[in-house]
């Protein structure tokens, strides 16, 4: 199936949709009595600013007081790129070397300052954890007292999980890159064809669409992030996250395309596909996990709607499965919160008490595993809406093997 070839429109969170998401973390902010935020996380700078495609290899604060300026506090390596890719200004920076003038030469030293400046009497600190390392806050909690740093991850959470129509729109440009990769992985697969090849069909395909999307951008890479894992054969298949590696396929075998994880401009879907090799159908018993994670996914979707818990959706998918009779075939959970990260906080999993709502964007693919035999997984993205859901990625795409199986 081949998608529309049309070049879909960029349109990008502008200004007022930052502003929006920062009044709404300063109404967490209050609601939780947290003074001011300084968060790290790469995907978090990004929701709050737009700052997209940075090295991570130094800390690049932003700080969010509940009222006056937001701004970062930069390492002087990247204040230029901060300037070049935001509209948020660079409130202070720390270097590495002398100057004239000579400011703090730590990330941590740079942050106090700017937060004495700022917020003096601040007496809750909000880190997200999940966006650094221990090594970090350790040293941050040591220059501003351990008892003054809390962890807001679960606030971040909170605002990750319903999508803005902002948002939305990015996501639905993730899905069209998405679909270009699976097309390219797809002609790729052969046998005779080492599973690395689908992988780099699979990036190099993600990054011309990504370049047409951008359309000459000087300050955005369209180099396609994310997995392009790609496992052929039974006991590549068996697990859940081979990577294309050296193995060559054989015919009759099935290949398993992980494009979890995949987007544009950091906004990620999961999308996951079984692809058989060559004319020959696979065995009977690999046909059969075939046939059970498609029955499974669509246990599962059936269940997404407002109101509904997580758990359940995971119970109805389980259900399918143990109908198998196989031995411990799950690896891993039903689906997860997606969009602006990889995972924006909520699991599909046994007994989640995460209750569905409408703007919620999850990922739904079970899968099943067996060794000795093989395994396989359809996976796709859905927005939760006020009825049911809406699916995001590409459905159709990739479902040959269903066919007469």
């Amino acid at each position: 199936m081949v998608q529309n070839s049309e070049i879909p429109k960029l349109t990008l969170p502008t200004d007022a949709d930052y502003r929006n998401r920062i009044n709404r973390a300063q109404a967490a902010m209050k609601r939780n009595d947290i003074d001011v935020l300084a968060v790290v996380g790469v995907d978090v700078l990004r929701f709050f600013t737009g700052l997209h495609g940075l090295p991570v290899t130094r800390p690049i604060w932003l700080v969010i007081p509940q009222n006056g300026e937001v701004g970062f506090v930069s390492p002087g390596s990247e204040f230029k790129e901060i300037n070049a890719r935001c509209n948020t200004p660079v409130v202070a920076r720390w270097v590495e070397w002398k100057e004239d003038v000579q400011g703090p030469m730590s990330h941590q030293d740079a942050l106090a300052q700017h937060l004495e400046k700022v917020v003096p009497d601040a007496l809750i600190i909000g880190i997200d954890f999940n966006g650094t390392n221990g090594g970090i806050i350790e040293t941050v909690k040591q220059k501003l007292g351990a008892e003054r740093i809390k962890d807001i991850t679960p606030l971040i959470h909170e605002l990750l999980a319903i999508k803005d129509a902002a948002a939305l729109n990015v996501i639905r440009l993730s899905c069209d890159v998405i679909a270009r990769q699976t097309e390219a992985s797809i002609a790729a697969i052969a046998p005779g064809v080492a599973d690395w090849e689908v992988s780099l069909a699979s990036f190099i395909a993600g990054t011309r669409r990504q370049a047409e999307i951008w359309n000459g951008n000087e300050e955005q890479s369209p180099l396609a992030h994310g997995m392009h894992m790609s496992g052929s054969g039974p006991a590549r298949t068996a697990r859940c996250h081979a990577a294309g590696a050296g193995r060559k396929m054989h015919d009759g075998e099935i290949i398993q395309l992980c494009r979890c994880s995949t987007g544009f401009f950091g906004h990620l879907v999961g999308y996951d596909r079984v692809i058989q090799v060559g004319p020959t159908k696979p065995s009977k018993e690999v046909r059969k996990i075939i046939n059970f994670a498609y029955e499974a996914q669509e246990a599962a979707l059936a269940m997404v709607r407002p109101g509904v818990t997580a758990g359940e959706i995971h119970a109805a998918a389980t259900k399918v499965i143990n109908r198998g009779g196989w031995k411990n075939p799950i690896l891993h959970r039903t689906g997860r919160s997606i969009g602006y990260s990889s995972w924006d906080g909520h699991e599909i999993k046994d007994d989640s008490p995460t209750v569905l709502v409408p703007g919620m964007v999850f990922t739904i693919e079970p899968g099943i595993y067996v060794d000795g035999i093989g395994g396989a997984r359809f996976g796709d993205t859905v927005l939760v809406t006020e009825i049911g859901y809406e699916m995001l990625t590409p459905f159709d795409l990739g479902k040959e093997i269903l066919k007469n199986n």
